[in-house]
């Protein structure tokens, strides 16, 4: 909880202390305040292990601030003496005010021997139970009427007292100390800011535990033996998080009419209500045994009748059934372990140092705080299957539990399965024709869903090999829907995530899918082979999380409706077919736009849009920083390490060479940057990761070069917008007239185009700049027209594999004609797009038939295409693409 900190005068001295145990002439508990020195093993023990730890400079400036106001009480949730010298020595090293006091613990023999044992001998350090808790009363009010610091542990019962309590031994209540500071200062104008403080000594989840369980969330502290043991063995990985403070004066202002009592008690809740915030995002849900999560699982109703349904068919007996869906669950259930998430992490950190120079982060801000409140969803690009990897080792390095991955089958290959599932990982099949595996995995699903851990899954299904964001598969989608659907969580988030490679470890075998070779299934044999890419180095990998999509948000009022319409209530099940379409088109449009400009994509965007296949180095430069500036005129986000090279782009290029990406040659007017014509397909790839940036101008481009009043230009650019939202899936609804506006003003403003008697027309400059901008959306244009070429040539119904064939056949002709020049976007994923273009215009039919093998039994169905008999769907969309450009011939002079 955030309270506004505001300006209030300098604290008085501090009130004679009451208790007669203490020194009357000193602010300070000589028990347990903190010692700006230590003795010579504690200062040992500090110097060995907490010189990695710090805290960060907005958090010092804060604390300094509030020390400079009044009294800053610290709260943590168990009484530690090892975080309390953590604390201490973090605040020493910052020159920060130390605590003066802290209840539940004995501190005195961290600091000075000789001081320790004059205490001791001066019987400063006995005192009775009664004496202990008025001593503890008077130093809470005291220290906060003098504007000093302090800690309040909330709980400070040991383990021993906890059992003695349950056991029926009579024992009093924990001493609320926070109740004792609001009645202190109730009637004053003392500031006094309480300021929550987490410290975590491990990572990753923990697993359930009734008794020994020494994590956050038990009824008593920890022991001091245990806490030391815990953190020799895992200091490395320490997390202190020093939370929001909150302002009391205002606190108490806002709450005067309830009470003290009642007030200290919802500062107490809102403390805690933080405390289990960060220790969910730490921690997350607590893993249950596997045999009782199968329980939970098989026990669903859906479950239960398929397996009734499997028995009945094939005469099988109830325990035989329950073994099957025992095997199907076993097939697919992750098994998460903080012990192999920590080798895991290990073994990839290294790898990631190997292979990237940097990783890059924006927007996790995001994740912490959706998964403080509520399941998270992440729905990332998928362009590489370092894409999971990436973000498992960013979470669980930035202390937050990693996701549940849905992976595929083929993912569980030789011992991989084994660590994959124990690192988060739950697997698919990629048909779910049975249909107790399908109830089985939507039963875990839903389990999910319903214990609120954190999901990870690639709506895009395989890896693009174009670059480009794909078409949406909604399976996965569908039961998460369907889940939170009939859950008790009040809502679920699904966050995009756009990952950007400078350069993709799989190019070689995507070149040699795009050129017609076969997948390579994943294997052992290959993994070896792989180890070559050890040697290499692929630039730097950025992860930008998008805004989270709310679930609760999308359904509104339906939710209800949908949970309890019939199964066999069609209308209702089309709505939320419609519902998690729709949500899918909205996740991959963010993921689209999320993704970042690097200087291989920008460069490639470039070379690709250029005549020829050589660009002086002079020319190439000064295009990069135009197209730059395009993008940042829509707001792209461009990687620190392109902004900083703009002046020169000498690490730019000198990457390219060094990939062979490019090549350079000498002449006597300088260098010449080139490609090889086999190297076309690898640079559209990269391409293709900015290509939706870049559309909308490129359209605008292709109009201004033939010159175009605005009105016609606006509205032809909804039109294409339209027509390619598959391929560039823009935002529904097109790029907004403001931010045509925008792009029509930056153009103005760089003096690349000018108006002629409200005629917008290319300045002999920007003539060039369109013509590469206009480049950029060319090869896709030319198949759209090409596909719609072949449509119109069907005679019979034709399977929709058949008709790409043909298709790509088209291409080719056209290319020896030399209608098109520029094939680069020739492939399965730019057929497909314009394919459900001319089916969803009414120009093609698709349905679904049966295929039957030699001896006439069924082996499944496949899409085939027929056209339409009337003609004029076809021909009115013919009609809107020739205004995209012409297949043969350049543009206006």
């Amino acid at each position: 909880m955030v309270e506004e900190i505001k300006k209030t005068p300098e604290p008085e001295p501090v009130p004679k202390m009451l208790d007669p145990t203490v020194e009357r002439s000193s602010s300070r508990d000589p028990l347990t305040a903190m010692v700006p020195a230590f003795n010579v093993f504690v200062r040992w023990f500090a110097r060995s292990y907490f010189r990695h730890f710090g805290l960060d400079e907005e958090t010092v400036k804060n604390l300094r601030d509030m020390e400079s106001r009044g009294a800053v009480v610290y709260v943590m949730r168990y009484s530690s003496r090892l975080d309390y010298f953590l604390l201490n020595t973090l605040l020493a090293r910052q020159g920060l005010r130390l605590s003066s006091f802290a209840n539940g613990i004995h501190y005195q023999y961290f600091g000075k021997l000789l001081n320790a044992l004059r205490l001791s001998l001066g019987g400063s350090g006995s005192r009775t139970a009664t004496e202990q808790r008025e001593s503890d009363r008077e130093y809470a009010r005291c220290l906060s009427l003098g504007g000093q610091s302090q800690f309040l542990f909330l709980r400070t019962q040991r383990v021993k007292n906890f059992l003695k309590g349950r056991k029926g031994v009579q024992r009093s209540d924990e001493l609320d100390l926070l109740q004792e500071v609001v009645e202190a200062v109730w009637d004053t104008d003392r500031p006094v800011f309480v300021v929550p403080v987490t410290l975590f000594w491990r990572k990753g989840p923990r697993n359930e535990s009734r008794f020994l369980n020494l994590s956050y969330g038990a009824l008593f502290r920890p022991s001091d033996i245990a806490k030391v043991s815990s953190f020799l063995a895992t200091y490395r990985s320490l997390s202190v998080k020093v939370g929001n403070a909150i302002d009391m004066q205002h606190f108490i202002a806002s709450h005067r009419d309830e009470g003290a009592g009642r007030v200290a008690r919802k500062i107490r809740r809102s403390i805690l209500i933080y405390l289990y915030r960060e220790e969910k995002v730490v921690e997350g849900p607590t893993l249950r045994p596997r045999f009782r999560v199968q329980r939970e699982v098989l026990s669903d109703s859906g479950v239960v009748d398929a397996m009734r349904s499997r028995a009945g068919k094939l005469g099988w007996t109830d325990d035989r059934a329950r073994a099957e869906a025992e095997k199907i669950f076993g097939e697919i259930a992750a098994s998460m372990n903080s012990t192999f998430l920590a080798i895991m992490n290990s073994l990839l950190t290294w790898l990631f140092r190997r292979l990237f120079s940097s990783i890059e982060i924006d927007g996790l801000d995001k994740v912490v705080e959706n998964v403080k409140k509520r399941p998270v969803i992440l729905v990332p690009s998928h362009r590489s299957y370092f894409d999971f990897l990436i973000l498992s080792v960013l979470l669980y390095g930035n202390f937050m539990t990693p996701p549940h991955i849905a992976a595929r089958e083929n993912m569980a290959f030789g011992p991989f399965g084994f660590i994959f599932r124990r690192s988060g990982a739950f697997f698919l099949r990629k048909t779910f024709d049975d249909p107790l595996y399908k109830e089985v995995f939507r039963s875990y699903v839903a389990y999910l869903v319903r214990e609120g851990f954190t999901q990870e899954f690639f709506i895009e299904g395989g890896r693009s090999r174009t670059g480009k964001t794909m078409s949406p598969r909604l399976g996965m989608l569908t039961w998460d829907v369907d889940a939170f659907i009939e859950s008790h969580q009040r809502d679920l988030v699904f966050i995009p995530v756009a990952i950007t490679y400078e350069r993709l470890v799989e190019e070689s075998s995507f070149l040699e899918e795009l050129s017609g070779a076969e997948k390579t299934e994943e294997s052992m044999l290959n993994l070896v082979r792989a180890r070559k890419y050890l040697q290499s180095r692929f630039g730097s990998a950025h992860v930008n999380f998008g805004d989270a999509i709310s679930l609760a948000d999308v359904l509104g009022d339906r939710r209800t409706k949908f949970r309890e319409a019939h199964a066999d209530d069609i209308e209702v099940e089309t709505e939320k077919r419609e519902l998690v379409r729709d949500l899918g088109w909205q996740i991959v449009e963010q993921i689209n736009w999320s993704f970042v400009a690097n200087a291989t994509s920008v460069a490639a965007s470039v070379l690709m849009g250029a005549s020829s296949r050589g660009i002086r180095r002079e020319e190439l430069t000064t295009r990069i920083r135009d197209m730059v500036g395009l993008l940042q005129a829509q707001k792209t986000r461009i990687t620190k390490a392109l902004i900083a090279d703009l002046s020169s782009l000498d690490e730019s290029i000198s990457f390219l060479l060094k990939n062979d990406l490019v090549k350079s040659r000498e002449d006597d007017a300088g260098e010449i940057l080139y490609f090889e014509e086999s190297r076309r397909p690898a640079l559209d790839i990269y391409r293709n990761a900015i290509a939706h940036f870049l559309a909308a101008p490129s359209f605008l481009a292709r109009r201004i070069l033939s010159g175009v009043d605005g009105d016609t230009l606006r509205r032809d650019l909804a039109t294409w917008q339209e027509l390619y939202y598959h391929e560039f899936y823009s935002p529904k609804g097109g790029v907004s007239a403001a931010n045509c506006e925008a792009f029509l003003s930056h153009f103005a403003a760089q003096g690349w185009m000018t108006s002629e008697d409200g005629i917008w027309v290319p300045t002999r400059t920007g003539r060039s700049v369109f013509e590469n901008l206009a480049e950029q959306t060319r090869s896709v244009i030319d198949v759209y027209t090409l596909v719609c070429k072949v449509a119109g040539s069907l005679s019979d119904v034709v399977p929709r594999k058949d008709f790409f064939d043909q298709v790509s056949a088209a291409v080719e002709s056209a290319g020896i004609l030399g209608d098109v020049n520029r094939a680069e976007a020739a492939n399965p994923t730019t057929y497909a797009n314009a394919t459900d273009l001319l089916v969803s215009r009414g120009v093609l039919i698709q349905h679904q038939t049966d295929l039957f093998d030699k001896k006439g039994k069924p082996k499944g169905q496949e899409r085939v295409l027929e056209v339409v008999l009337d003609r004029r769907p076809l021909e009115e969309l013919q009609e809107e693409l020739a205004v995209s450009g012409p297949l043969r011939g350049s543009f206006g002079a």
